[in-house]
């Protein structure tokens, strides 16, 4: 919980718009391995992201977190 985070590096511009559909972008406000900054940054290059942050939850926050949010945000995603 008190690991110390470290800078995230920019993305090359190369990166361009992806095409004009929603995207689900899932993330734990504990994962280590994949920043929650990575998630507004690639938000960035679509047209209508949902960003979902899962409390307490590291990688996998669909199939492992505790929270039921990931999953729940993939349901609800998905049905609309």
């Amino acid at each position: 919980r008190d690991w110390p985070r470290e800078p995230v590096a920019p993305l090359p511009p190369a990166h361009r718009k992806l095409p004009d559909v929603p995207v689900l972008l899932l993330g734990g406000d504990r994962d280590l391995s994949t920043p929650n900054e990575w998630l507004y940054e690639q938000a960035e290059f679509t047209h209508h992201p949902r960003i979902v942050t899962v409390p307490g939850a590291a990688h996998s926050v669909q199939t492992r977190a505790a929270d039921p949010a990931g999953r729940q945000a993939v349901y609800d995603f998905l049905l609309n």
